[in-house]
């Protein structure tokens, strides 16, 4: 049997509605034994001739001192020679202890991506085609499109995370009813661009529609903001965990999350996938994924994720990360009370790193009348609004911006 259908045979027995969800490319993926796996197994050889890369003969690392010397208190071998398929396993356990602590469940080993965009291009690779209904949220991050949309094939669908202004509590429910076959739902928590995250009690709705779902599909929980939520009683943790009690005949979970935003390393390029499942499924859709990420970067950089797991094992970590958050915490209240002072209204934010500000006019002619004015936001013509990304403002200059704002908005009118 070839391996491919092996794998197929595996996630048809144990997870039907991750098998229903499969493209035609996902069916076909398998990951080779080629010289990765051999030299895996040749790991423990006293003389391993497999692998392609420069050592010091006995497996240790021989980097140049050009770049050794920038490394400092690392080992070489973690930084300097190529990571294992799939990640740096001390690195994807320690991840998933991470995890761990927001709740329990099925769940596989955090496999390891190059950025979380490489996390859901891995994932629409598997689960999207042309007969694939894709539900996405709006607004939602303009990238999604391109991920789901134009590379994958998917039929897109857009659900309204908001009503006149007030969280949708039916629009999940209503968009999976556009589902004909099979479909992937992408929900995202905080949000881009609308920096907003559910109550639970808003959420349940959402949930038990996802779970009664009559068609299979797979959902990606974009959780990329994990972690900055401002006000009390809004969600403090992934729908993943939530939905890990979902109907395997109907419903395959899947956490995408990482190191960009949760630890400060945007250029680190470090992030994760998670299926919700264990077993002989997990195992399949982790080699499936493994083999997909051999087709397109093979395994990602090594001195990226040596440099998360370090952070992960600092004793320092969480009081580094409560300082982040008071930062952006601070920026974030310094925001809202100025908009409201200047009278400017917004689609509700509570989380994350951004205000969505609707507007009267055309949302370009305010952008570059706001550059004209050194201040730069992005326009969504598509939502007849602006996105100021509070994240990366100094605190003193926030009523710059909204002043900046309140004028040329007035202007507008």
């Amino acid at each position: 049997m070839h391996p491919s259908q092996i794998l197929n045979t595996a996630i048809e027995t144990h997870h039907p509605a991750a098998a229903a969800c499969l493209s035609a490319l996902g069916r076909r993926m398998f990951f080779p034994i080629g010289i990765p796996a051999q030299a895996a197994q040749a790991k423990s050889a006293k003389i391993n001739a497999t692998i392609g890369q420069l050592t010091n003969g006995h497996g240790a690392a021989l980097p140049l001192a050009a770049i050794a010397d920038h490394l400092r208190d690392i080992s070489l071998e973690d930084t300097t020679l190529y990571s294992p398929q799939g990640g740096n396993k001390a690195l994807r356990a320690a991840w998933g202890e991470h995890l761990a602590k927001k709740g329990d469940g099925p769940m596989t080993s955090p496999f390891c991506t190059v950025g979380l965009t490489h996390g859901l291009s891995l994932l629409a690779d598997l689960f999207v085609d042309n007969d694939t209904d894709v539900i996405l949220p709006s607004p939602g991050w303009g990238n999604y499109d391109h991920i789901f949309g134009v590379k994958a094939g998917g039929r897109i669908h857009r659900y309204p995370v908001f009503d006149d202004g007030i969280f949708d509590p039916n629009a999940m429910s209503t968009a999976l009813e556009k589902i004909q076959n099979k479909g992937v739902v992408l929900l995202n928590f905080p949000g881009n661009p609308t920096g907003y995250t559910p109550t639970p009690e808003q959420l349940a709705p959402w949930l038990e529609a996802i779970r009664n779902c009559e068609k299979p599909i797979v959902v990606i929980c974009d959780d990329a903001y994990a972690g900055f939520v401002y006000e009390p009683g809004h969600l403090d943790r992934s729908p993943f965990h939530d939905l890990a009690d979902a109907d395997p005949n109907r419903v395959l979970t899947v956490k995408v999350d990482g190191a960009t935003k949760e630890l400060c390393f945007f250029g680190g390029r470090v992030g994760f996938v998670s299926f919700g499942t264990s077993g002989e499924a997990g195992q399949a859709l982790d080699t499936k994924i493994k083999g997909m990420a051999r087709a397109t970067v093979s395994t990602g950089p090594a001195v990226s994720q040596a440099l998360v797991l370090s952070a992960l094992n600092s004793p320092d970590l969480a009081k580094q990360q409560a300082d982040i958050f008071a930062l952006s915490l601070k920026r974030y209240r310094s925001l809202k009370r100025c908009l409201a002072e200047a009278k400017i209204d917004t689609l509700p934010f509570n989380s994350g790193f951004f205000a969505l500000i609707p507007v009267k006019g055309d949302p370009e002619t305010l952008r570059l009348n706001l550059l004209n004015d050194g201040v730069g936001v992005v326009a969504f013509p598509q939502h007849g609004a602006i996105r100021v990304a509070f994240s990366s403002i100094a605190n003193d200059d926030i009523p710059k911006l909204v002043n900046a704002l309140a004028k040329h908005i007035e202007r507008q009118i």
